[in-house]
């Protein structure tokens, strides 16, 4: 007897393509245990909208000083995953290897390098993908936090659950035609022990869904996770994820989704 099977889809190998994408891509992200190494409590929500994610996350130690990029490449799937492996790199090479210290010119450097990688050498001629991100760098023995970003913010609660929103630099990494003069300023936090921070990409708060279909609405996500605070960052995350899927429901997913958590 001959049993005909039936052929294999364009869509069904597509698949099968991005779900070995995304087993690549989280094996270049960094692992529960270096977190773990590098913070007393943390929590990650990535949550990709097509398999693989424009989100990404970095963590490194160097000269005693520990460091957390979060980022939002543009767009999302494979295409925005690219940019994001791209990114973790540019990050490991001017942190890692060059040893560049101080936020602000770490990401002159990626901003930079990110750039050139698009220049066309012989056309003289831009793409102009770009990077939402914000960068933390813990000075654990002076007990400060600097931040710097481009184009998002820092959530930042204190052992006492004073909130405070930090803005960052109003323009991305990349994305050469938005701005000629790029400044990035940094800002400096004193911190105390046990106090929480929050970095993440826009996709959360510019989910559609609740009873009249809008936007989450970043002043509605800062205030949600503010009221659970108290709780330890493993409570946290299954809270904000059951929110999301709660918010959204039947609608359609909107964007990729990464928040990061840690408690100093």
């Amino acid at each position: 007897m001959i049993i005909e099977k039936s052929p294999v889809t364009y869509q069904e190998n597509k698949n099968d393509e991005l779900i070995t994408a995304r087993t690549i891509q989280l094996g270049l992200l960094p692992k529960a245990r270096h977190f773990n190494r590098f913070f007393k409590q943390h929590f990650i929500i990535d949550i990709p909208l097509n398999t693989v994610s424009g989100d990404f996350y970095w963590v490194g130690e160097k000269h005693n000083l520990k460091y957390l990029v979060v980022g939002d490449c543009t767009g999302h799937g494979s295409s925005a995953a690219l940019l994001s492996v791209l990114a973790i790199n540019l990050f490991e090479y001017v942190i890692m290897n060059k040893g560049i210290k101080k936020i602000f010119k770490v990401l002159e450097a990626v901003d930079k390098r990110f750039i050139e990688s698009f220049k066309d050498a012989e056309g003289g001629t831009f793409d102009n993908p770009w990077i939402d991100l914000s960068i933390i760098c813990i000075d654990e023995a002076k007990e400060k936090v600097y931040f710097s970003s481009a184009n998002r913010k820092l959530l930042y609660i204190d052992s006492d659950q004073n909130t405070t929103v930090y803005k960052g630099n109003k323009y991305p990494i990349g994305g050469w035609q938005i701005t000629n003069q790029r400044d990035f300023k940094t800002q400096v936090i004193n911190y105390k022990s046990g106090d929480q921070l929050y970095l993440g990409s826009d996709g959360f708060q510019d989910q559609i869904g609740g009873p009249n279909q809008k936007k989450y609405k970043s002043k509605k996500l800062h205030a949600f996770i503010s009221a659970h605070a108290k709780q330890d960052l493993k409570a946290q995350k299954q809270a904000l994820i059951n929110e999301f899927y709660n918010w959204k429901k039947d609608a359609i997913q909107t964007d990729d989704i990464c928040i990061v958590g840690i408690q100093l």
